[in-house]
């Protein structure tokens, strides 16, 4: 059978992404190639139905291309890049700068993030001047199938990396502040962890199902005088917001400093 897509690089995201599509039935495993040096990760692959390769150099021909590579291995296997439409999730890494190196001008540049893996990713998504909406088509459908997928000019990927892309970490870092406190509050660190895991659980939830503002919904948690007020008091006497948001503007430059 012929290869849809062929894809270059098998870690952890690679796997999320082709398990998506086959669980959503995207894709069919056979239609999927995968070049990965590892042997462990193309058992896995195999066991999916997906064709699997050592090097990018043995893959078939297939209109699709993922390029699923960390940054700096790129230039090694541009030249056996051979695809009609580019798909690349590699951070840092430009529209133009794939296009001049693969000789390809439709090129579709994905940014997801860690909860692609259990289907709650967010990923934002910006296409070449070459490209069509009918070339992004299956990248909109690989990604959906993990998450939700948000279409940006390119110049805003930098941007929505700051947010989703490193975006888990800042909640995780929040996850451990807080079991910390609840700790330092007389409660056993199992206790606090399941305590903190829960709640973060179920107000992730409500933000995603209510219609409501994240502010408006802070609000409905917040009485006059009451002990989540005193807890943000003290967040906004020490500029906690002002420091999450220049923390996101800092990884957005950083990024723009990793492309350059």
């Amino acid at each position: 059978m012929s290869v849809t897509l062929a894809v270059i690089g098998g870690g952890n995201m690679a796997k999320a992404i082709i398990e998506g599509a086959v669980a959503g039935s995207v894709l069919e495993s056979d239609a999927i190639a995968v070049a990965d040096p590892d042997e462990m990760s193309r058992l896995h692959f195999e066991k999916l139905g997906c064709r699997t390769f050592q090097s990018a150099e043995e893959l078939p021909s297939s209109p699709y291309v993922l390029l699923a590579v960390k940054p700096q291995v790129f230039p090694s296997i541009a030249q056996h890049i051979h695809g009609e439409v580019i798909y690349s999730i590699m951070a840092g890494v430009t529209i133009g700068q794939i296009e001049k190196t693969v000789g390809c001008l439709r090129i579709v540049r994905i940014m997801p993030n860690l909860p692609c893996s259990i289907g709650y990713g967010a990923a934002g998504l910006a296409v070449g001047d070459s490209t069509s909406q009918e070339d992004a088509l299956l990248a909109h459908q690989l990604f959906s199938a993990i998450g939700i997928v948000t279409e940006v000019q390119e110049g805003l990927m930098d941007a929505v990396t700051a947010v989703s892309g490193s975006g888990p970490a800042y909640l995780f870092l929040l996850a451990e502040a807080m079991v910390e406190g609840g700790v330092l509050s007389g409660l056993d660190r199992e206790t606090a962890d399941a305590l903190v895991r829960q709640t973060l659980i179920g107000a992730s939830a409500l933000l995603l199902g209510d219609e409501r503002s994240a502010g408006e919904l802070r609000e409905a948690v917040t009485s006059k005088g009451g002990t989540t007020a005193a807890a943000l008091d003290v967040m906004n006497t020490r500029n906690v917001p002002d420091a999450i948001s220049d923390a996101i503007v800092a990884a957005r430059d950083r990024g723009r400093e990793l492309g350059a």
